[in-house]
């Protein structure tokens, strides 16, 4: 409550401060009076005499000091609204009227814990350096305040569970015992995540992947995990409690950065309360506590208040925050950051009486430890009896408020997405691998445990090289990608940009590379399980990782050790004994690659996590020549006596495309069984159109920029839209396993882009490869292919990590609308037809319209187009931490499938769809013994087609395995699962073995069933 008057002529202003304390025996409330500039006191000045009373009686009882320029006067506390008259009698007879209210006698929860970038503020190996010294420092710390009043000891808080394994492993035994006891105790908070991630660009199974350590610990210390922090990112995926409540985990602490990038106010969140329960489609929950700030602050609250100052400013500051949390929500002014943002208005005032407040020991992100909170805090309550501060962790600050107000939150559902994840398509041949890794990775798993159900040896090594390529792919996917200034090139500070990015990209590049590797590894050890055909030149298992029994191509190197390069050979599947449908394309860099030719070749009915045995046989009284599919001999690479608009169109037994070579982007997509047009009439961009957008801001380098810009509906920041010129067609072939169309065009931001369309003989999907060739530039850019679905009534869902979202799905108040980060699917329905468009490499996607990636947002097209996709193929927006300027040759790829038969769910249909580019068939060379299996064999089938089968891993004892699963049914399924090897028990379990429930298996130990919640996520352990 605020009161103005003036006295003799001077100018007060009069503050009702939520201050408590106790005065000769009675209660006190502070009254800061604020003088005037005038006649302001210096800090060495006298005051004058406040006089403060009630109906004639006197009130005040003492003064504390405030900063210069005020008094903090010390009046009887009140229990209801009492009106008081405040005079100065050295100034004069005059009178102000003060209206006097209850104070709230606030707990204030001091979390001190260094917000962990790996990077930005030093290169990664000096952070990580300082990152272990803080820890050595919070156990001086918490042995130095041993003795201080409760709330004053030191307590400090692992933001990153990392940073404390990093530490365990370069510190004595002795020490780290020391530490977990500390743990124990309750000084030293560990969050259950392993840093601070772009949550979105996890798969399912990193997601509890990330809970490893915490586990280890936990096995290991007999430490409990209740808590997690996520910091910066304003934003968190669907499926992460979940992932979070297989750990134990109840509680999570964010704190959302908004830097100029998010607008969730605008976006249905302007009273979003910051403490609430977060509930997933599949019924996980945590409790949360959300630091939000407008214009920036999130984390770096505490330092804003002073705590890395001292009690003084502590004193000024933190009242008068604790009054505008009371009166208006947002505490903050604006330009506090120094990013843009308008005037926020409307948000209801904080309701409760506990708060959490994060610090660090500076004004700055990877802050050290400081004894300097616990003697700000200690200082306080000696002088204050509320607010009353307490130095926490916070498990401390939730049980506190839980304790309180829990009966009175609100719960929210759905996903949270990420307004910054947008920063990813800084790098997207980057992100292309890491998501290259998180597929095979799976792979590999699933293939050593499908080697081990045939009767051989699962790889040895599987588990530790899965564990290897997680760390790798996650420690991509952590928020940190660069310095803050990214584009500079020195060897320490904000501006080691170079030196940062080649440590943040070789983490794909390891991923990559080791799950690479692992899929061969995995496949070695299942062919060394198959035996080969007597009298084949070579046999090969082709193995099906999915859960969905498939039909397709699968490519396999035929070696010249197996079969002379002129040599006609056929590909004869085992349990017919027939030649199979194949195409044969030369070995590429052939001087530098293994000998031998690559062989297409379409399996049918290969069954679900299963594998079908093919015998390669030399083709005997056949003079057709050798069928080398090699474009370069011959000119044009199409036969020119067919009509042109026969060569544009291709055509299987499910769809018919048609290519418009003057639009460079596709015409025409007919569903055949319903004669249904897939493709937009009128829409603004070609399907599988290039769009390219330049911003009119500098790319130059100027840190922070795009948060400090903003745009209207007048599009100011779009400067140019430019769309591909007319395509030439570079090739157009059939052959026994797909008709081939290869077009190619120029167009602004590209050096290049060749379209190369597949559709396979028997497929319902048509794949697109997009090669793109791309300079490197600092105009502020981005690329787009657009993909118009029909249907004025079309709706869109998205997988995303761990659950689904879109039409008819709640989501978090707030969370971005215009764009977002998909896993590998989008349905678009309309009725009850249904059509899935994937993508295995470029997550991100903006519906119905293209948003000017600059606040707040706006749509640049009209009318909105309900059934349309844009794929976010580049862009960088940025000026601090993502890339500025990325170069690349290189290719994305993406499916439009749609039903093979009329029964299949849009489900089934989004889970073969993306599996043909993510999960492909795979061959492995047969090897085995005589006695070894014959090599066509069902694994696992999964009696709900909704359900995917996401990976078999081996269980911690590497006797048994674990079956991850994701549903992605609207609704409760009752799941079957049909083993194709006998197992003794099954238990429900989390994704890393926990028990959860004993299951039922049958008398024959080949089947298990498990109730699954809609859009959950589970898993079963079989041992055998």
């Amino acid at each position: 409550m605020t009161s103005t008057g003036t006295v003799g002529g001077r100018a007060l202003q009069i503050i009702g401060e939520p201050l408590l304390a106790t005065v000769d025996g009675r209660g006190v409330q502070s009254l800061r009076v604020l003088l005037g500039a005038v006649d302001s006191p210096d800090e060495d000045a006298t005051a004058p005499e406040i006089v403060v009373t009630v109906d004639g009686e006197r009130i005040d009882r003492a003064t504390r000091p405030a900063e210069p320029g005020s008094i903090r006067v010390l009046v009887d506390a009140v229990t209801s609204e009492t009106t008081a008259r405040l005079a100065v009698p050295a100034w004069g007879d005059d009178a102000i009227e003060v209206e006097l209210v209850p104070q709230r006698e606030w707990t204030v929860h001091m979390v001190h814990h260094s917000h962990y970038d790996f990077g930005y503020t030093d290169p990664q190996a000096e952070v990580m350096a300082a990152q272990r010294s803080y820890l050595d420092s919070a156990i001086d710390l918490i042995e130095q305040t041993a003795d201080w009043p409760e709330e004053s000891r030191f307590r400090w808080n692992s933001e990153a569970l990392w940073a404390v394994s990093d530490w365990e492993s370069h510190r004595p035994q002795a020490v780290v015992d020391r530490f977990m006891q500390l743990v124990k105790q309750g000084s030293i908070g560990l969050s259950a995540m392993p840093y601070n991630l772009h949550t979105d660009v996890c798969s399912t199974d990193e997601l509890r992947e990330l809970m490893r350590e915490a586990r280890r610990l936990r096995d290991r210390y007999g430490i409990e995990f209740t808590s997690a922090m996520q910091t910066d990112v304003p934003g968190q995926v669907a499926g992460l409690p979940d992932a979070l409540n297989e750990m134990g985990v109840r509680y999570l602490s964010v704190a959302h950065n908004w830097a100029g990038r998010s607008e969730p106010h605008t976006h249905g969140a302007i009273n979003h309360p910051r403490l609430f329960r977060w509930r997933t489609l599949a019924g996980g929950e945590v409790l949360v506590w959300m630091t939000d700030s407008p214009h920036g602050l999130a984390y770096m609250e505490g330092p804003m208040l002073g705590f890395t100052e001292d009690f003084a400013q502590v004193q000024n500051y933190l009242p008068a925050y604790l009054t505008a949390m009371s009166e208006r929500g947002y505490p903050f002014p604006i330009g506090v950051f120094g990013a843009h943002g308008e005037t926020i208005e409307g948000r209801d005032p904080y309701p409760w009486d506990v708060v959490h407040i994060r610090t660090q020991g500076f004004m700055g992100d990877n802050g050290p430890a400081r004894r300097l909170l616990s003697e700000i805090v200690r200082e306080w309550n000696d002088t204050w009896d509320a607010p009353k501060l307490r130095v926490s962790t916070n498990q401390d600050f939730f049980e506190d408020a839980e304790s309180r107000v829990g009966d009175d939150l609100t719960t929210v559902e759905g996903d949270w997405g990420d307004w910054w994840v947008e920063g990813v398509g800084s790098a997207a041949v980057p992100m292309a691998l890491m998501r290259r890794a998180q597929a095979q990775v799976a792979d590999a798993r699933s293939i050593s445990q499908l080697a081990g159900w045939l009767g051989g040896e699962s790889s040895p090594r599987e588990t530790a090289e899965a564990h290897g390529t997680y760390d790798a792919i996650s420690m991509f996917n952590e928020h940190t990608w660069g310095a803050g200034n990214s584009w500079l090139h020195s060897d320490h500070g904000f501006d080691s940009g170079e030196l940062q990015w080649r440590w943040k990209v070789a983490q794909a590049l390891i991923g990559e590379q080791r799950s690479r590797a692992s899929v061969d590894e995995s496949l070695a050890y299942l062919g060394a399980a198959v035996a080969p055909a007597d009298d084949a030149l070579a046999s090969f298992a082709i193995v099906n990782p999915t859960g969905l029994a498939r039909s397709g191509a699968v490519r396999l190197l035929l070696p010249e050790t197996v079969a002379a390069l002129e040599a006609q050979v056929d590909l004869v599947d085992s349990r017919s004994g027939n030649a199979l449908p194949l195409s044969v394309e030369a070995q590429s860099n052939h001087p530098h690659r293994e000998s031998g030719r690559w062989l297409t070749v379409r399996v049918d009915d290969v069954p679900a996590f299963g594998t079908v045995r093919l015998d390669a046989r030399e083709r005997v009284g056949d003079d057709r020549p050798r069928a080398i599919d090699d474009p370069s001999v011959a000119e044009p690479g199409y036969p020119s006596e067919v009509p042109m608009t026969e060569l544009l169109r291709l055509e299987n037994d499910h769809l018919t495309v048609v290519v418009d070579l003057q639009r460079s982007g596709i015409s025409s997509i007919v569903e055949r069984a319903t004669g249904r047009e897939l493709v937009r009439a009128d829409a603004l961009v070609p399907f599988n159109g290039y769009v390219y957008d330049e911003y009119a801001s500098s790319g130059a380098g100027f840190n922070h920029l795009a948060n400090k810009l903003a745009t209207s509906d007048r599009l100011e920041m779009l400067a140019t839209r430019q769309m591909g010129l007319p395509a030439r067609l570079v090739e157009r072939r059939d052959d026994a396993i797909e008709q081939r169309l290869v077009y190619e065009f120029r167009a602004a931001g590209a050096e290049r882009v060749r379209v190369t369309l597949r559709l396979r003989h028997g497929d319902a999907r048509l794949l697109i490869e997009n090669s793109v060739a791309k300079p490197s530039v600092l105009i502020k850019e981005s690329a787009y292919f657009g993909f118009p679905f029909a249907g004025d009534d079309a709706q869109l869902r998205y997988e995303v990590s761990g659950s689904v979202t879109g039409a008819g799905l709640p989501h978090i108040p707030g969370a971005p609308q215009h764009m977002r980060a998909m896993r590998d699917w989008v349905t678009v329905t309309s009725g009850d037809d249904v059509v899935v468009w994937a993508t295995p490499d470029v997550p991100l996607v903006q519906p119905h319209t293209i948003a000017v990636p600059y606040s707040p947002f706006p749509p640049s097209t009209s009318p909105s187009e309900p059934g349309t996709v844009y794929s976010w193929l580049h862009n960088n927006l940025w000026d601090t931490n993502f890339p500025i300027e990325q170069g690349f040759d290189s290719t994305f790829r993406y499916a439009v499938g749609v039903r093979a038969t009329p029964e299949q769910s849009v489900e089934e249909v989004a889970i073969a769809t993306a599996a043909e580019l993510a999960h492909p068939l795979r061959a492995a060379r047969a090897r085995g013994a005589a006695d070894a299996h014959a090599g066509t064999h069902s694994g696992l089938g999964l009696s709900d087609a909704r359900v995917k089968l996401i990976a078999v891993v081996a269980d911690d004892e590497g006797s048994g395995s674990i079956v991850r699963l994701q549903s992605f049914a609207d609704e409760p399924v009752r799941l079957t699962l049909t083993l194709g090897r006998s197992a003794v028990s099954a238990t429900r379990s989390t994704f890393l073995g926990d028990m959860i429930a004993d299951l039922v298996v049958d008398d024959a130990g080949d089947t298990v069933t498990v109730e699954l919640a809609r859009f959950e996520a589970t898993a079963v352990h079989l041992r055998f």
